[in-house]
């Protein structure tokens, strides 16, 4: 049962969304004040924070505050009555999930609390400090060090940046250091997957809405330009972004002013840009699917990440890395790796690159009780590139067919972890419902359960 942290000063709305919420299933704990409220969560873990914002002696602001240096990740929400759109972007700024203006009904509030809960929202809108999972990039290639010593350099001046590679290669770890490195680092980080949103989405998210906008807009939203206007936003897979959303950031990011959905006032924004696509960008312009404008206006400085394969020295400190890190996170610090499953590990062509190694170590840390071995990797064990013949194809067409054989396997063993689930499939490979439809089709892979 999902676990709630009600804080409302006034006793009758508290009682009234109280009876709500365990109507709906939910454990309920409720608060007068940030004081109590901050007891309870040293105490007890929370699916989810609802607090309101003007609280005796503290704020909901600075229960949030409390609450992010106990815990990274819970879900946050914030209610006010004062219909101040600033209060709400501030909370934000500090980290809040969403926020409600008093009153709201009953349905509204169980939508976003189911929403924040099940962590549905494509846009991460956490500032990067207060992040759940921290990663560092892990190199030991001369060449992605020397990137990586240009990023922090460019991190100092308050331009744009592409990042281009394959997925799974790091790009968002890249922009999350750029924005770190950055004077903007306290401000927020907001990342943005263009490729998982659908498009007629994508407008709200970037430039928010105002109630009433369309069906289904119940109350004003603050959209990502508007709220990481003095921070960073990440624009992932922006070749995937539609032609008419580009032009639409195009002029927001020349004139430094948005329009909500639906709003007449003038906004004034200013974030910076950091943008990733793994498409190659000279076709994509070639056939019109990335504007030109857009792009140069986004890519004032590149930098391309190789994939795993060309730096097959970080394999060791990654399956390190990561190992180290889950063991850490699942209480598993005794557990080992077996020397089959790590020479098995350093041999592997890791076609979903870092991404793939570090699903498949916390794979093997989850099953394994004493010791990962190869079974609990998930991996093929009769994949051996070394018996390959040498002679009779070159080094780029074995990589091709070992890493084409390591990607069938992948995606035949996630559609089947989901009951042939694409839709959830394309979520846990981390690409796009039509890539894994058009993968399904090249590889005449077989799902005979779900959609």
């Amino acid at each position: 049962m999902e676990k709630i942290l009600l804080v409302e000063d006034a006793d009758s709305l508290r009682d009234v969304l109280k009876a709500v919420l365990e109507q709906e299933g939910y454990q309920v704990d409720a608060c007068i004040d940030a004081e109590s409220a901050s007891v309870a969560l040293s105490k007890n873990v929370y699916s989810c924070i609802l607090a309101d914002f003007k609280l005796p002696n503290k704020n909901g602001i600075e229960l949030l505050k409390e609450a992010r240096e106990i815990s990274a990740t819970v879900p946050f929400i914030i209610m006010t009555a004062y219909g101040s759109i600033e209060i709400a972007v501030e909370a934000m700024k500090y980290g809040a999930n969403d926020f409600l203006c008093k009153p709201f009904e009953p349905k509204i509030l169980n939508s976003v609390i189911k929403e924040v809960i099940q962590h549905k929202r494509i846009v991460n809108r956490n500032i990067v400090a207060r992040a759940g999972k921290d990663r560092t990039f892990v190199t030991n290639n001369a060449a992605v060090q020397k990137i990586i010593q240009q990023v922090q350099r460019v991190a100092k001046v308050d331009t744009s940046v592409l990042v281009l590679g394959e997925r799974g290669t790091g790009k968002e770890l890249i922009a999350r250091m750029i924005h770190e490195h950055s004077a903007r680092h306290d401000r927020p980080f907001v990342a943005v997957n263009c490729a998982a949103m659908p498009a007629e989405l994508l407008e709200s998210e970037f430039f928010g809405h105002e109630s009433g906008a369309f069906t289904g807009a119940t109350q004003t939203r603050i959209g990502v330009f508007e709220l990481a206007s003095e921070g960073t936003i990440f624009l992932d897979e922006i070749g995937d972004m539609p032609l008419p959303l580009q032009v639409k950031c195009l002029r927001a990011l020349q004139e430094r002013e948005i329009k909500r959905v639906g709003g007449n006032k003038n906004i004034k924004i200013n974030p910076r840009i950091v943008s990733a696509t793994n498409h190659n960008i000279e076709e994509a312009l070639n056939a019109g699917t990335l504007r030109d404008d857009f792009y140069y206006r986004l890519a004032v400085v590149n930098f391309t990440l190789p994939p795993l394969r060309e730096r097959r020295e970080d394999i060791a400190a990654l399956v390190d890395y990561y190992f180290a890190f889950f063991k850490q996170t699942m209480c598993k610090e005794k557990l080992t790796i077996s020397q089959p499953a790590r020479d098995f590990l350093l041999r592997y062509s890791w076609p979903g690159n870092a991404r793939e190694l570090e699903n498949v170590i916390e794979r093997g840390v989850i099953l394994a009780e004493h010791e990962i071995r190869i079974e609990h990797l998930g991996l093929n064990p009769n994949l051996d590139i070394a018996s390959i013949d040498q002679g009779a194809i070159t080094l780029h067409e074995i990589a091709h067919s070992a890493a084409k054989r390591a990607e069938v396997d992948l995606i035949t063993r996630i559609l089947s972890q989901t009951l042939g689930n694409k839709t959830k499939a394309a979520q846990i490979l981390g690409v796009s419902y039509k890539t894994l439809l058009n993968k399904v089709k090249e590889y005449n892979i077989e799902v005979e359960i779900g959609t």
